[in-house]
């Protein structure tokens, strides 16, 4: 007779730390590879997500898309900083499972918005020109721009260094700066945040620290 044993976990190898800088190009490629698909595969034909009420109240601010760019550096950050492999690793796995929720979505129901007009100039202006260039106005629901943030703050927070809450203001600001771009809708945001929570709680119990 089967017993019920509770649930069944497939350990996932942890990282040395050697590997940090390596494991972060890796996910880099696979975030990136993975994003392209939904943009360039129609399964279905796209809705438009309208902007809410809460969004029409949220003014376009052009500079924030700064912020919007510190998203790479904070990606980065949990492979350049923490010395727990099994979190470096946690982070990873988190990330890729991200990748893989988000693009299924994206895929099965595929979202389509519309895509801001910046006037700015100088710098500010040539981070928005690479942005329209390379990005369109697709892949909304949920934002994967807040979902890896949040994981990585997720991460980051249990390092013991003052900076740890520096993260989670920074990750906030990040999910902030989604909507004041334009490049998402406030719905985005807490689904966004959904994915992170829920791939780094399927990930964390499953890496094995050597």
């Amino acid at each position: 007779m089967w017993q019920n044993r509770g649930p069944v976990r497939t350990p996932l190898p942890s990282l040395a730390r050697t590997r940090g800088v390596s494991s972060a190009a890796f996910a880099a490629i696979f975030i990136s590879a993975l994003y392209q698909i939904p943009l360039h595969v129609r399964l279905f034909q796209p809705s438009r997500l309208g902007p809410t009420a809460v969004d029409t109240v949220i003014p376009f601010v052009d500079w924030t898309i700064w912020i919007y760019y510190s998203y790479y550096v904070l990606l980065f950050l949990p492979f350049a900083v923490s010395r727990d492999a099994a979190r470096v690793a946690r982070v990873l796995y988190g990330l890729m499972a991200n990748s893989i929720l988000a693009g299924a979505i994206f895929l099965a129901w595929p979202t389509v918005g519309v895509a801001p007009q910046p006037t700015a100039g100088g710098l500010t202006g040539l981070l928005w020109s690479a942005l329209l260039a390379v990005d369109r106005p697709t892949n909304y629901f949920p934002s994967l721009h807040v979902a890896n943030a949040c994981l990585c703050a997720l991460a980051l927070e249990q390092e013991s260094r003052p900076w740890r809450y520096v993260v989670v203001v920074w990750a906030a600001l990040i999910a902030l700066s989604t909507v004041t771009t334009k490049q998402h809708v406030v719905i985005d945001i807490p689904a966004g945040a959904a994915l992170a929570v829920f791939s780094f709680w399927v990930v964390r119990p499953r890496v094995r620290v050597h």
